[in-house]
């Protein structure tokens, strides 16, 4: 395996869930080795456990229970547009249940979205309507070129196998003056560095790649795009959904423990603020050099 960005031969960072994450010496950009074929995988992996609590999937623990919180979430990324493109046409991508699609309508913006999943995909159409939900994974989709004033990806950018092309071509459909905005984890934040391959981002097989600051800017400009601001932030959580993401990608015995206890329990439900911000929240616009 190569770095996507360096091209210089990757080395075995960890191994877990059955998966090497490997990482580029150079730029430190992480990558698992899914050894699987993508497009299979992505429609097979995201059905109902994926946002039902499956263990096997380090996910969801109940994603339509937490739509509060999800909703929380998502209404603070879009705030953070809300002066450059209050309105205007919008896609989401990897739009799972359509919450966003259903929230950036009610803020104004003609809204759409496409998940490669086809559970997730048949959610978001009862939600939201089937003339705005498209199935397919970025490549499959079709949309008219310059046609969006934002795209938002939100907890998505991880879940890509070739992240340059799949945003080179969502730069295609951009307007000239649109904006793009990411939601992803930060390998150089301080939650990353102490909780290492407990990280709640260290999940393979689904996350596939493991940025920062640097290396995800030197991919966004490859793209055509050119970040223009940064924000770190914390999150709205489930109590319920963090003991799930403990007790699977955290590996914990005593979180497993309580979340068995709870699973069926109003508990569940209680809202925490996690202050954490391992996650970053770019904005790019197009302007920058594609390779």
């Amino acid at each position: 395996m190569r770095c996507l960005l360096c091209q210089i031969p990757l080395e075995k960072y960890l191994h877990k869930n059955g998966y090497w994450i490997y990482r580029c010496q150079n730029c430190h950009l992480g990558q698992t080795d899914l050894k699987r074929d993508y497009t299979k995988f992505v429609k097979e992996f995201y059905s109902e456990g994926y946002y039902e609590g499956d263990p096997t999937r380090s996910a969801y623990a109940d994603y339509e229970l937490d739509k509060p919180l999800i909703v929380k979430n998502m209404h603070k990324f879009l705030a953070f547009i809300s002066d450059r493109k209050p309105s205007g046409k919008l896609l989401d991508v990897g739009c799972a249940f359509g919450y966003v699609v259903e929230i950036a309508k009610s803020r104004g913006y003609d809204a759409y979205g496409f998940d490669p999943s086809s559970f997730a995909a048949g959610k978001a159409s009862e939600l939201v309507g089937k003339n705005r939900i498209q199935e397919g994974t970025i490549q499959e989709v079709t949309y008219p070129k310059a046609s969006f004033d934002v795209i938002t990806m939100f907890d998505v950018f991880e879940h890509l196998q070739e992240p340059l092309a799949d945003m080179k071509k969502l730069a295609t459909l951009l307007k000239p003056d649109g904006i793009i905005i990411i939601a992803t984890g930060d390998t150089r934040s301080i939650a990353a560095r102490i909780m290492k391959r407990r990280w709640t981002f260290f999940i393979p097989p689904q996350h596939i790649f493991f940025f920062h600051r640097k290396n995800v800017a030197k991919l966004l400009h490859l793209a055509g795009l050119k970040p223009t601001a940064w924000h770190k932030v914390g999150k709205w959580l489930s109590l319920g959904y963090v003991l799930h993401l403990a007790r699977t990608t955290g590996e914990s015995a005593i979180a497993s423990w309580v979340y068995t206890r709870i699973k069926k329990t109003p508990l569940m439900r209680f809202p925490l603020y996690i202050p954490m911000k391992d996650n970053m929240v770019i904005i790019a616009e197009k302007g920058g050099k594609q390779s």
